[in-house]
């Protein structure tokens, strides 16, 4: 490798770092606790207009019921993140096509009862699996859902009348389409900036959290954000050559990389004022970042960098940052890249029998199967709000999110039933619907940030004069008469369900991920001793990453599900730390280690056993862990996960 793609080696004194108590899972007082989001007006008026403005249309070319079927397609605008314009522009217009697709099916097969029972388990299942697979935020299932379910109840005499439908829910989605494409406008690169910005506010975090016990939590938030900024350059397809401030932007993205690798090297070299200090300066990077612009600088802070008493190239990284953020030209360099490869890739690698992405997906088919088969044997009017409530429930990240959503589901919608009432009372009609739908639309997005039962409490109200405005002599009855018994059997069904199937679906997965991440962690020594393919080397980089990422996720999964089971996998968090510390330190070194024949024969055998313990859940059958007299800390991070292994589960 040249001189100017090398990283440092680390210093080999051993780095002491607190392991903070195992995270909890929240309890039930937690589904009426409110959050400390900031409010995001923008997105909330953008998902007002979306689902408004086709209404106001209908009404203006005296088509009320037309404008309310073009209204779904306006749901397409809730699938907006900040993901980067290119890659928001393709993903939209899929979740476009998706929801037109559903709401076809839906007036398609709306008078054959199997028929919906069994679409309605294949759309949840597999919409949930291809969020779950490719790590998409978002509403996953539940807008395709409500898409069919809504269409399922409105007239479509002829099949004429079915496409005429579909394409009218195909306009109001571009008409979404483009409302969340207009900040390109002003801003063609707001998102990735912002990504960047996220990732260097969250380098300072971590800087921070040295010699703390919060260090392995922030260790892993960075390296989450690092991978989303990695994932958004790379989203937004950017012509380095072409462009300045893309270059600019990249440079600074690379550089988070370099940070977080030398700070990991560097971590002894710091003392909690040094490390304030850092944190300060880091965080003037990532406040002047989220407002980047083409031409702009921002106040220089190398005096301050010079006076920190650190490593000097964590020193010359820093300074590295303040002069491209002063518009200097630098000189490239090649750092650990946190890609998660390409949709493909990952779409095959989450489907394997051990999937907790795959087992989430049938499970919720499964249960949105039960849902839809008790609506459609029951004399309920529009009972398919029984399966639409059921999929808001199931959305749960856990069991006890699930359980959580549930409770907040029927508290948060039985009381928006009284504000549907109200509004039904008053028979409005044309322009007040819109406007109506607008601020019941735009509150939500706007609250359900703070509390998802406070966001329920105007889902509702706002789906049903949608749904039901067409037939204003018998919404209110409809509205009074059911929607109480769909919200509670829909609750209860997605609530047991979730219980009952793949209940120990993570708890079962955990031992057999740590076992095998630990196992790839001795293959990547190894490969690091022995192998010259330095492409080979980020391939396996890039998965090991991946895995350390999916590590951290699965024990949040398995601390929120109610089981036995899962509170003794609680025993497991010190390996976890262990494992995530030791994987970190490997991706951190870009030199390779001069390990001898014994020492490689040894280090094989010991995370063979340290991989078949954590899978046994017991304690190693090794006395110790072998000399590595020329490299103590990556010794003493295996000495770290042989310690915390010395339990029985």
């Amino acid at each position: 490798m040249s001189d100017d793609k090398k990283s440092p080696t680390y210093n080999h004194t051993e780095i002491h770092h607190k392991i903070e108590a195992s995270p909890k899972a929240p309890g039930i007082k937690a589904a009426f606790r409110f959050n400390h989001a900031s409010s995001p007006w923008v997105r909330g008026i953008s998902s007002g207009l979306s689902s408004s403005l086709p209404i106001l249309i209908g009404i203006l070319f005296g088509h009320l019921q037309y404008g309310l079927i073009a209204s779904i397609g306006g749901f397409t605008y809730l699938y907006t993140k900040d993901e980067p314009y290119a890659q928001r522009a393709v993903k939209l217009f899929l979740a476009l096509l998706g929801v037109t697709l559903c709401f076809t099916l839906g007036s398609l097969f709306a008078d054959v009862a199997w028929m919906k029972t069994i679409l309605f388990g294949v759309i949840g299942a597999v919409s949930v699996y291809v969020f779950g697979a490719l790590k998409i935020p978002g509403p996953s299932a539940m807008f395709f859902v409500l898409s069919f379910a809504v269409s399922t109840s409105i007239p479509a005499p002829n099949l004429q009348a079915v496409f005429l439908h579909a394409g009218l829910v195909f306009l109001g989605g571009t008409l979404s389409w483009c409302i969340s494409m207009s900040g390109w406008l002003i801003n063609p690169r707001g998102p990735e900036t912002a990504a960047v910005a996220k990732a260097y506010r969250q380098l300072a975090s971590f800087v921070g959290s040295l010699g703390t016990e919060s260090f392995h939590a922030e260790q892993h938030k960075t390296v989450v954000e690092l991978r989303a900024a990695e994932t958004a350059m790379k989203q937004a397809k950017i012509n380095r050559k072409k462009s300045s401030f893309a270059h600019r932007l990249f440079l600074l993205n690379q550089k988070a990389e370099g940070l977080f690798i030398f700070v990991m090297a560097a971590a002894n070299d710091f003392n909690p004022a040094v490390s304030k200090k850092a944190q300060a300066v880091i965080e003037t990077f990532a406040s002047e970042m989220a407002t980047l612009k083409k031409h702009k600088k921002i106040r220089d802070v190398r005096e301050e960098i010079e006076e920190l008493s650190i490593k000097e190239e964590l020193r010359t990284l820093l300074l590295d940052v303040n002069d491209v953020l002063q518009m200097k030209e630098l000189k490239e360099t090649e750092y650990i890249q946190f890609s998660q490869g390409s949709v493909k890739t990952r779409l095959k690698a989450a489907f394997h029998k051990r999937s907790y992405v795959l087992k989430n997906a049938l499970r919720y088919g499964i249960i949105m199967i039960i849902a839809a088969a008790v609506a459609y044997t029951t004399n309920i009017p529009r009972s398919y709000w029984i399966p639409l409530t059921c999929a808001g429930v199931m959305l749960g990240a856990t069991v006890r999110a699930t359980v959580q959503r549930g409770i907040q589901r029927s508290v948060g919608t039985i009381l928006g039933i009284l504000i549907g009432t109200g509004i039904l009372m008053l028979e409005p009609t044309g322009i007040v619907i819109a406007l109506i739908v607008f601020v019941l639309q735009s509150t939500i997005e706007i609250v359900i940030v703070k509390n998802y039962a406070l966001g329920t409490l105007f889902i509702t109200p706002n789906a049903l004069l949608i749904a039901e405005s067409g037939h204003p002599d018998k919404a209110i009855s409809y509205f009074t008469s059911a929607r109480v018994i769909d919200i509670v059997i829909g609750s209860v069904i997605g609530v047991v369900g979730t219980v009952l199937i793949f209940k120990r679906a993570s708890s079962l997965r955990l031992p057999y991920l740590l076992g095998d991440v630990i196992r790839k962690e001795g293959q990547f020594l190894e490969m690091l001793s022995t192998e010259q393919d330095e492409e080979r080397i980020k391939r396996e980089r890039n998965k090991l990453q991946g895995e350390l990422v999916n590590l951290r996720a699965l024990y949040d999964n398995v601390i929120g599900e109610y089981s036995k089971t899962a509170v003794k996998l609680e025993g497991l968090w010190p390996a976890v730390v262990a494992t995530q510390q030791l994987g970190y330190m490997l991706l951190a070194s870009f030199e390779g280690y001069e390990l001898s024949e014994t020492e490689k024969r040894e280090l094989k055998e010991t995370f063979a056993q340290l991989a078949a313990a954590a899978e046994q859940k017991r304690a190693p059958k090794l006395s110790s862990v072998p000399s590595l007299k020329r490299y103590p800390i990556i010794e003493g991070e295996i000495t770290a996960l042989y310690e915390s292994l010395q339990v029985e589960i």
